[in-house]
């Protein structure tokens, strides 16, 4: 499983799409907006042929001519200092006909609770006290859920020394995708598909479509893709208007996001027991990128102290382009899975991700396979801290921790079982751990001494079941 969950926000897009990922590693489904999240690899093109290992459950996949598959599983995800809590429940259905027709459909419900950073920095000196923008002229507040730490009102307060987060993180998504992969004549098939996601404040609608050619005794597999996504965002508070203080008048209610994406692929079979594939992918966003739940802190240049707040500001485009090169290597019953991914986009985020795994069949009927994953990026160009309260504010600034620069492990264990004829078990744990620069010594005051990362390390868990129907 390598796969970077970080759902540590309140706007859903990345969200949905870390959690898609997730979870299709496992389901062996590929998410609809593989572009959302520079810390994930692309999912790889169809392989032209399987790499040569012992027969168990792990090679049986879903795509046997002939059967329905019914897949269903449960994702447990929990951040470290009771930080986001996910359960993620996902249920799939697969038709594979005769004649290389291939029919799929996916739901996912899933509930998320806890509480997510706000981007602002830790006082040393005081409690700070974190409110939401203010309705329009006109217009009722917008209601919030009460409990021990957010009241109705949306305000809440962080003690001295702690990190500023919003405990009313509380949310549901339901989410289907729909496809259809139709063979067009020898070796050729078309793919075509669509997604949505909904959550109380945000929507996604996608459509995808791609073609994939085998060549040359079915050794070399060329693919492209497009995948078009239009989301919509409705945060609880409202729309802040961008860089203004913490507090003020909304600008609106709504706001859209346009993500192209376009992937190729070469899938080449270089023995019996060893394959390579290299993917290219390129997205563009547009729209509407700004996180309305994410604060900058206003800090005096001389203690260091946080005496305001404004509204982060990023840039309505994006440009996105990524190489990911993967081998699988059969040596026995053993499979070994490596691949590198490097990232670029035009917010000056650069990335580079590691990943190996070694699957490792236990007789006939059962599978274990050990991963880890490696990743580092640089910081967005517009990434900041904080702000001195007497610089002249940039035109774009964001304190994400998620746009700053820091590396990151995984771990993963995966494991199957066929306990029957159709059916098997399979389930996996993970640990995440974020790390990133803790302290800037050149800053004034006692913020020199401050904690200023804000990054996650986190445990998931899925256990699964697969129903093969002949």
């Amino acid at each position: 499983m390598r796969v970077q969950l970080n759902p540590s926000q309140r706007t859903a897009g990345s969200l949905a799409a870390t959690l898609g990922a997730l979870a299709g590693a496992l389901l062996h489904a590929a998410p609809a907006a593989a572009q959302a999240d520079p810390g994930r690899a692309p999912a790889a093109a169809a392989p032209a042929a399987s790499v040569a290992a012992a027969p168990n459950a792990y090679d049986e996949t879903s795509s046997e001519a002939g059967t329905l598959v019914a897949d269903t599983a449960v994702l447990y995800y929990q951040e470290d200092d009771n930080r986001v809590r996910v359960v993620e429940s996902e249920t799939g259905l697969t038709w594979n006909s005769p004649g290389g027709t291939v029919v799929s459909g996916k739901f996912v419900y899933d509930s998320l609770t806890g509480a997510t950073p706000n981007g602002a920095v830790r006082s040393r000196s005081g409690v700070q006290t974190f409110r939401p923008p203010s309705p329009r002229p006109g217009t009722s507040a917008p209601v919030h859920e009460s409990d021990s730490s957010t009241g109705a009102s949306g305000i809440y307060e962080i003690a001295r020394g702690k990190l500023p987060v919003d405990s009313g993180f509380k949310d549901t998504r339901k989410a289907v995708d729909l496809g259809v992969t139709l063979p067009l004549a020898s070796g050729l098939k078309l793919s075509v598909g669509g997604a949505g996601s909904w959550e109380m404040d945000f929507t996604s609608y996608s459509g995808r479509v791609g073609l994939s050619k085998e060549l040359f005794g079915k050794n070399t597999t060329v693919s492209v893709g497009y995948n078009y996504e239009r989301d919509s965002v409705r945060p609880f508070t409202g729309i802040p208007s961008p860089l203004s203080s913490m507090g003020d008048v909304v600008i609106g209610t709504a706001r859209r996001k346009h993500v192209s994406s376009f992937v190729a692929g070469l899938t080449q079979v270089l023995t019996p027991g060893w394959l390579a594939q290299i993917n290219w992918s390129h997205g563009v966003s547009r729209g509407y990128q700004t996180d309305p739940y994410k604060l900058v802190s206003l800090v005096d240049r001389y203690s260091g102290d946080p005496f305001a707040y404004i509204y982060e500001n990023r840039p309505g485009r994006r440009v996105r382009d990524s190489i990911y090169v993967g081998t699988k290597f059969a040596l026995g019953s053993a499979v070994t899975d490596a691949s590198v991914r490097w990232y670029k986009d035009s917010w000056g985020i650069k990335s580079w991700t590691f990943a190996l795994s070694e699957h490792m069949p236990l007789g006939r009927s059962v599978y274990v396979e050990p991963g880890v994953r490696y990743y580092h990026q640089t910081g967005a160009d517009f990434f900041r801290h904080y702000v001195f309260l007497d610089e002249n504010t940039p035109d774009f600034v964001s304190a994400d921790s998620r746009l700053g620069a820091f590396r990151a492990w995984t771990f993963s264990l995966k494991a199957g079982a066929k306990i029957a004829p159709n059916i098997e078990i399979y389930g996996a744990a993970e640990r995440y751990m974020q790390e990133g620069q803790r302290f800037d010594r050149s800053a004034p005051g006692p913020l020199g001494k401050t904690d200023l990362f804000s990054g996650s390390k986190s445990v998931s868990l899925i256990t699964g079941l697969r129903v093969t129907f002949r």
